[in-house]
């Protein structure tokens, strides 16, 4: 590496802690009104700089095999470290190592996570290139839900997701159910349009009205459009609701276009109780998790030391 610091961040998971589809623009987008909720559940990522080399370099680790994501030219990260470079005029490599946490596929944003997080590595290694505002506008090219991982916190998400609004919800513990499938995000959406009643396409809609109070979410549900489709792509979505629903009568709902579900918990002693209760899914090959919020904004880069994170070619 030539001596080039590293620098590392954790790239948090999220949950859509409501979504609702509000429209669709001319060129197919669906308009959402969402809300994102960063969770303590993260990736670890590590950046370095090579600028005397002219190929990136990704090295990806896993705490479970099955978490594991491919390192080559389609992973997130080298995207997002190529496009950063174009936008920036950097003209040598980057050196990146990712450890998975955060199960892929499951609408729990893990590569879009990644993604914003070797963005605002690379502008941190070079002395901050690029403001925020450049830096959102590489990110929105990379994944609608990019942006929102630059800020983190909790922010109401409008248009396709990018435009955004911090939104305060009070901090809780969650339990995710993690099936052993996903849901093709494409799958999803092209089946809600075609059950959708209203066909009327437009640049833009009004917003849809949200309760003047700190915790809308508390008040509305955590309510989610995409859901029934998700159930009618994923039939096997359904029956696992209805499992978790009946060992835990209480609210289920599922995160983005699925096929994660989340269980609101009061603390951490009731997540533990919930994961007891639903303990028997797991022979089913379902994962359940504990997690909590993560809190207001974004975590800063942190120097990487030998041990965790300064990165050497093998």
């Amino acid at each position: 590496m030539n001596g080039s610091a590293a620098f590392g961040l954790p790239a948090r998971a999220k949950l859509n802690l409501g979504l609702r589809i509000v429209g669709r623009r001319r060129d197919g987008y669906h308009l959402l009104d969402t809300v994102f909720h960063t969770l303590e559940l993260a990736d670890d990522l590590t950046v370095a700089l090579l600028p005397d080399a002219r190929d990136d370099v990704l090295r990806v680790t896993a705490d479970d095999p099955a978490l594991a994501v491919p390192a080559g030219p389609d992973n997130l990260v080298l995207k997002a470290l190529r496009a950063f470079a174009v936008a920036s005029g950097y003209r040598g490599a980057f050196a990146a190592f990712l450890h998975k946490r955060i199960p892929h596929g499951g609408g729990l944003g893990g590569g879009s996570s990644d993604a914003a997080a070797a963005l605002r590595l690379a502008n941190h290694a070079l002395g901050e290139p690029l403001t925020h505002a450049a830096l959102a506008a590489v990110a929105v090219r990379l994944g609608a839900d990019v942006p929102f991982f630059l800020r983190g916190g909790s922010q109401r998400g409008q248009g396709i997701g990018d435009e955004l609004t911090p939104w305060p919800v009070p901090a809780r513990a969650f339990v995710l159910v993690v099936p052993p499938f996903g849901c093709s995000t494409i799958d999803v959406y092209n089946s809600f349009a075609a059950q959708w009643k209203c066909h009327e396409e437009a640049d833009t809609v009004h917003a849809i009205p949200v309760p003047d109070t700190t915790d809308a979410l508390l008040r509305n549900g955590f309510r989610n459009d995409l859901q029934p489709a998700a159930e009618r792509v994923a039939p096997a979505l359904a029956r696992l609701r209805a499992q978790v629903e009946l060992r835990q009568r209480r609210e289920v709902a599922m995160t983005g276009s699925g096929s994660t579900l989340f269980v609101p918990c009061a603390d951490d002693g009731d997540a533990r109780q919930c994961i007891d209760e639903l303990a028997p899914l797991r022979s089913e090959s379902v994962r359940l998790l504990a997690t909590r919020s993560a809190g207001l904004g974004v975590d800063a880069p942190r120097p990487a030391d030998g041990a965790s994170g300064r990165w050497r070619q093998s």
